[in-house]
């Protein structure tokens, strides 16, 4: 797996997104990785994971950062064992946070040559969260790539969310939170 920060750096023959931060590489993230390599498959693409170096609440409202489930390294070590081909770990700074959705989608996009971008029900991106599901599909649309938008994975009629796993973690639950994380418990 090739790793990089900008994606101009990118190098290969196009791409299928996979957008998250991906803390803790979770369930719902799995699923919706997994749908990113089967896209790129059918593409003869490379499927590549774009995430940020930092939560951006650590930038944006830092006093309500969550604590993270796996760091840079941790991400970039599940994602190679995924068998990722390419990892976008851009560093998320107040002037990324300024961008407009379009502005960032537009330079992810033409700087793969996406193929596909595939995101969670929930995510967001750009300039105060502007960008969504509806932005993206409609971008799609109009600069030529596919767009899939994975539905949540639900566990006992929970979202799996970085945030559940947090709360499992704090109330002493930590079998279920393993479990959601797609890990075994260790000795």
């Amino acid at each position: 797996m090739k790793v990089i920060t900008d994606e101009k750096q990118y190098t290969g023959p196009g791409a299928v997104l996979a957008l998250g931060m991906f803390d803790g590489v979770h369930l719902g993230h799995r699923a919706l990785i997994a749908r990113a390599q089967e896209m790129a498959r059918a593409e003869k693409a490379d499927a590549m994971a774009c995430t940020f170096d930092v939560h951006p609440l650590s930038v944006l409202a830092p006093e309500k950062a969550p604590a993270p489930l796996t760091d840079v390294a941790g991400r970039l070590e599940i994602f190679r064992q995924l068998g990722l081909d390419w990892a976008l770990v851009k560093p998320f700074t107040p002037d990324l946070a300024a961008q407009e959705p379009e502005i960032f989608l537009e330079s992810l996009t033409r700087c793969t040559r996406a193929r596909g971008v595939v995101c969670g029900e929930n995510y967001t991106f750009g300039r105060g969260g502007r960008g969504n599901a509806d932005l993206l599909r409609r971008l799609g649309r109009e600069w030529g790539f596919q767009v899939e938008i994975v539905e949540s994975v639900t566990d006992g009629g929970e979202v799996v969310s970085s945030t559940l796993i947090r709360s499992l973690l704090k109330n002493g639950q930590r079998e279920r939170a393993l479990r959601l994380l797609g890990r075994r418990a260790e000795g």
